[in-house]
């Protein structure tokens, strides 16, 4: 991929195009991805019992779960997904769409009418419901489960009050859907640490020193092929219904003191929306920058989600976010991932400040159809998915199957070849109905020898000793949360603003302009609405 002639003005009505796609199914909510793993224990006879357990062997029901798992799974004729039909006593029936393409097979199955038993939603991430839930709910396709949940106790425990009120419908105040809990994931940034070293550069934590980096991954060869082939940095993931330079972005916003989630107060201690902040603009200012001299993958506006890592593996870029399980995660794609890349927090802003915004901790969450006549064998299933059970069961697999051994105090798994192979073909943290228990994995991805776990270990302390953890709440504001649906079409023009302004289509004046007299009056209920709520929050 040469850079001579490249220039995405030549495809920016494209890029137009398919921002107008992406904005109707928009969400506010950053990304919140796998963070414990493919690898887990054995199930634990000490887990709490499943409502199901408690009630002793009844009748076995036949649940059809539209999840979003990873390609390498092979569903049929699956052990571990047979083991955990033993041991919460249901049929599985599962169907796993592409990952690349998931969002776009949930909203065909949702309109579909005819809707399988359990759906995942991975749209209801960190900070909250998302635009889609809530119309599905207004639509009446989902059940409410207010009345019920109170009844399953891992449901309750497992799942903590920020989470409930996270999904709490904004219409209704009511709850259509089961959050996943997951760990709490430190989104970074993920760099080629072999080209960093062989041009004799220090890992970036300032924006001066970030920039020094990309022109050299960029300019100087780092992948020693003597063509002109590498850009330093990337980004993806347009099918979350955002641009790019939002999707888990925070690595290099931060150095702009500017949130990629709703819920943070600007550098003046005052709640504005995004557009308001004072590092709005210098941020997007500084892609231009990165794209005008070429420094940034050209294609890093219309990537796909996760192209940015194949590019990452391929060796065309040197950094793309992640957080601090992707280096590890990454060795199903990449062996040896963990000698070739690291792990890092985010950049410090002018202030020497890095900070860490941290949303409720959880992934998705889990949807079934009003007119189920299962919902409480459904709910018996999820309330056995938020034990060590089958925590462990999902992430790890099968002992003598997929690992060796394991301890749970240490998270140490080891495994030989073999049951390595088997693992990525069985089971993964795609497969858990919560990716965490009490707020803690089974397993650490791939850290099956004492030298991949000391890789991890050793990463994340160095990043959060140099980050601060901004703990920000669930908004719960409908005005803020509904914008795509409630203004569609200005929601979209300023999506192509912005990738105008970066683009150079647009001056910065015309940008201001954009936002002076169409923006900001069309958002000022919404905004007014989304400060007093914040405002209220801990009164």
């Amino acid at each position: 991929m040469g850079k001579k002639g490249k220039n995405l003005l030549s495809s920016l009505a494209c890029i137009m195009l398919l921002s107008s796609v992406l904005a109707a199914c928009g969400s506010n909510n950053e990304e919140s991805t796998a963070s414990s793993s493919s690898n887990s224990a054995s199930p634990s006879s000490s887990a709490p019992a499943s409502a199901s357990q408690s009630e002793g062997k009844a009748e076995s029901v036949t649940i059809k779960m539209f999840n979003r798992v990873n390609a390498d799974v092979v569903i049929d004729n699956n052990p571990v997904i047979a083991e955990a039909e033993k041991l919460a006593n249901v049929k599985l029936e599962i169907e796993a769409p592409p990952i690349n393409n998931y969002v776009d097979k949930l909203q065909v199955v949702m309109a579909s009418g005819d809707l399988p038993d359990l759906i995942y939603n991975w749209g209801t991430a960190g900070n909250g419901a998302d635009a889609n839930m809530e119309k599905w709910a207004q639509n009446g396709l989902l059940a409410s489960l207010d009345d019920k949940i109170g009844n399953y106790p891992n449901l309750m425990k497992n799942i903590t009050k920020e989470m409930w009120d996270a999904v709490k419908s904004v219409n209704d105040g009511k709850t259509y859907i089961i959050p996943r809990p997951n760990v709490v994931n430190h989104w970074g940034y993920v760099i080629n640490q072999q080209w960093l070293d062989k041009l004799g550069m220090k890992t970036p934590t300032t924006l001066d020193e970030f920039t020094k980096v990309v022109t050299a991954f960029t300019k100087e060869d780092p992948d020693g092929n003597g063509q002109d082939d590498t850009y330093g940095v990337s980004f993806s993931g347009p099918d979350l219904g955002r641009n790019t330079i939002w999707n888990a972005s925070n690595f290099l916003t931060a150095a702009f003191s500017l949130p990629v989630t709703d819920g943070v107060k600007d550098t003046d201690g005052n709640y504005k929306i995004r557009e308001k902040m004072s590092g709005y603009i210098p941020y997007l200012t500084y892609l231009k920058k990165l794209n005008d001299e070429k420094l940034i993958d050209p294609e890093f506006l219309i990537n796909k989600i996760y192209v940015d890592n194949e590019k990452l593996n391929q060796f065309k870029v040197g950094i793309t976010y992640g957080h601090q399980y992707a280096v590890l995660g990454n060795i199903s794609k990449l062996p040896d991932s963990e000698k070739i890349f690291s792990y890092q927090g985010v950049l410090k802003n002018d202030k020497g400040v890095a900070s860490d915004w941290v949303t409720p901790a959880m992934w998705g969450g889990w949807m079934i159809p009003k007119d189920s006549k299962n919902i409480d064998q459904i709910l018996s299933f999820l309330d056995w998915g938020n034990t060590t059970e089958a925590n462990t069961l999902f992430q790890l697999g099968i002992k003598g199957l997929t690992y060796e051994s394991y301890d749970a105090a240490t998270k140490a798994v080891t495994r030989n070849s073999d049951q390595t192979a088997k693992l990525t073909t069985l089971t993964s943290a795609y497969m858990t109905p919560a990716n965490a228990i009490n707020g803690d994995g089974a397993s650490i991805q791939n850290a099956d020898t004492p030298e991949k776990l000391n890789v991890y270990k050793t990463q994340l302390e160095a990043a959060l000793k140099q980050m601060t953890i901004v703990n920000v709440p669930a908004v719960r504001s409908p005005k803020i949360l509904s914008l795509n649906a409630s203004i569609p079409d200005l929601v979209k023009k300023k999506d192509d603003y912005e990738i105008k302004f970066i683009t150079g289509a647009i001056s910065e004046k015309q940008f201001k302009d954009f936002l002076e007299k169409e923006w900001y009056p069309a958002t000022a209920d919404a905004e007014k609405e989304y400060v007093d709520f914040m405002n209220s929050v801990g009164k």
